[in-house]
C-alpha cells in the first residue's frame, strides 16, 4: 500500500517541465559510463602499472586543474550559447577520449598516453556540470529548486548504480572493454542532450563582456557565493575520498573483491535513488547550511569509521554513513548558488562553483593518497585526519549561516513551498 509520502513524491516529481526528465534520463547515462570506470582507474594504476599511491595521488592532483579550470568559462559560455549545445558536445568528445583509453589499454600504451587522454576526459566531463545546474535554475522555480537538484541526484546516482556493478564485472576480465563500453554510453548521452533537449528561451539579454580568467577568483558582486566555494571546497576535499582512496583502501588493505568494490558504490548509489526525497523531506525544516553542517558532520562519522573497518560488511555499514550525509549535502549546496545568482547568470555562477567543488573532488585524491602512504600501518590515523576535513567544513556552515540572508537560506520557506 502506498504511504503519504510516496503519493506526494510521485505528484511532486510530475509536476516539472519535460526538459527536466530528459535531462535527467541524459545524465543518468552519464553518469553511469563515468562510474563504469572511475573507481577501477586507481585499481588499474596501483595493481597493474605497479604505481604507488602517492603518485596515482599527484596524478588526480593534476587533473584537478584541468577538470576545475574549465568550468566557469564553460558556464559563462552556456550563458551565451546555450545549455544544449555544450552538454552535448561535452559527452561526444568525451566518448572520443574513453575510445582512446580502451585502445591504450590493449595495445599496452603505458601511463603517460592514458594520463594525457584521461585528462581530456575529466576536462570534458567537467563541462558539462554548470550547463546542467543551470538549466535546472531555469526550468524550476526558486521554491522547488531543492527538489529540482534532488531528483538530479537522483538520476546521477542511479547511474553511479549501475555503472560500479557492471563495471566490477567487465573490469575483472578486460580494462579496455571497460573503457569502450563507457565510451558508447558517453556517445549515446550527447547524442540524446542534442537530439531531444530544447534550449530554455531567454527574456533577457545575457551580459555582453567578455569572459576574464581573473573573475574567478575576484568574485566582486557577491563575497558571500566566494564564501560558500571556499568552505564547500574544504568539504569535498573530504568527500573526494570516496573514489580512488577508498576503492584503493578497499580491495588492497581490506582485501575485499573487485567485484565486492562494484557492489560496495552501487549500495551508494542505489541509497541515493531510493531515499534522497525521503531524507530531503525529513530535513526540510532547517536552514540550508544547517543542512550542509549537518551532512559534513555525517561524513566525518562515516570516514573515521572506514579506518575500523576489517570487511566488506562494515564497508556497506561505513558507505551507507557517507551516502547520507551525501544526500544531506547536495541538494542544498547547488540551491544556495542558484538562490544567490540571477537568471541571466546562472552558468557563469554554476561555474564558479564547480571550479572550487572539482578543485576539492580532484584534489582530495592527492591527499588521500599521501595520507595513505604515511600512515600505511595505522589506517586510523589516515581516516581520522579525513574526518577533520569534514569536522572544519561543518564549523564554517554553521558560522556561514549567520550572515546569509534568510530569503536565501531558508530551508523551512523552500520545503513547504515543495512539501506544503
Amino acid at each position: 500500500m502506498e504511504t503519504a509520502l510516496f503519493r506526494r513524491a510521485r505528484a511532486e516529481f510530475g509536476a516539472f517541465d519535460n526538459r527536466i526528465y530528459i535531462l535527467a534520463v541524459g545524465r543518468l547515462v552519464t553518469a553511469a559510463g563515468f562510474a563504469m570506470v572511475i573507481p577501477f582507474m586507481s585499481i588499474y594504476f596501483y595493481q597493474e602499472l605497479g604505481m604507488s599511491m602517492s603518485s596515482i595521488g599527484l596524478f588526480f592532483g593534476f587533473s584537478a586543474v584541468l577538470r576545475s579550470a574549465p568550468q566557469p568559462f564553460a558556464g559563462w559560455l552556456s550563458d551565451r550559447l546555450g545549455r544544449v549545445p555544450i552538454m552535448g558536445w561535452s559527452q561526444i568528445l568525451r566518448a572520443v577520449t574513453f575510445t582512446g583509453v580502451s585502445y591504450a589499454i590493449i595495445s599496452g600504451a603505458g601511463f603517460w598516453t592514458i594520463a594525457v587522454l584521461i585528462s581530456f576526459n575529466y576536462i570534458f566531463g567537467a563541462v558539462l556540470h554548470p550547463a546542467a545546474n543551470a538549466m535546472v535554475a531555469e526550468l524550476v522555480k526558486k521554491e522547488q529548486r531543492i527538489k529540482g537538484f534532488a531528483m538530479m541526484r537522483i538520476a546521477v546516482n542511479l547511474g553511479w548504480a549501475i555503472g560500479p556493478a557492471l563495471g566490477g564485472f567487465i573490469a575483472h576480465r578486460s580494462y579496455g572493454a571497460l573503457f569502450f563500453l563507457a565510451a558508447i554510453l558517453a556517445l549515446l548521452s550527447g547524442l540524446f542532450f542534442l537530439i531531444f533537449l530544447k534550449e530554455v528561451p531567454r527574456t533577457k539579454k545575457t551580459e555582453t563582456h567578455a569572459f576574464k580568467p581573473a573573475d574567478i577568483f575576484t568574485f566582486r558582486k557577491d563575497r558571500k557565493l566566494f564564501e560558500h566555494c571556499l568552505i564547500s571546497f574544504v568539504l569535498f576535499l573530504a568527500v573526494a575520498q570516496l573514489i580512488a582512496t577508498l576503492s584503493v583502501y578497499s580491495v588492497d588493505a581490506i582485501g575485499i573483491s573487485r567485484a565486492q568494490l562494484g557492489a560496495l558504490y552501487a549500495v551508494n548509489g542505489g541509497m541515493v535513488v531510493f531515499l534522497q526525497y525521503f531524507i530531503s523531506h525529513i530535513f526540510r525544516k532547517f536552514k540550508l547550511t544547517s543542512q550542509l553542517a549537518i551532512g559534513s558532520g555525517v561524513y566525518a562519522a562515516g570516514y573515521f569509521l572506514v579506518g575500523l573497518a576489517s570487511g566488506f560488511a562494515f564497508l556497506v555499514c561505513c558507505m551507507a554513513i557517507i551516502t547520507i550525509g551525501e544526500m544531506i549535502v547536495s541538494p542544498p549546496s547547488v540551491t544556495i548558488v542558484a538562490n544567490l545568482s540571477s537568471p541571466e547568470e546562472y552558468g557563469r555562477y554554476m561555474g564558479l562553483f564547480g571550479f572550487f567543488q572539482t578543485t576539492g573532488w580532484s584534489l582530495g585524491p592527492t591527499v588521500g593518497g599521501g595520507l595513505l602512504d604515511l600512515f600505511a600501518e595505522t589506517p586510523i590515523l589516515m581516516w581520522f585526519s579525513v574526518s577533520i576535513l569534514a569536522v572544519i567544513a561543518f564549523v564554517l556552515f554553521i558560522n556561514f549561516g549567520r550572515k546569509l540572508p534568510g530569503d536565501i537560506n531558508s530551508g523551512l520557506k523552500t520545503a513547504e513551498a515543495v512539501h506544503g
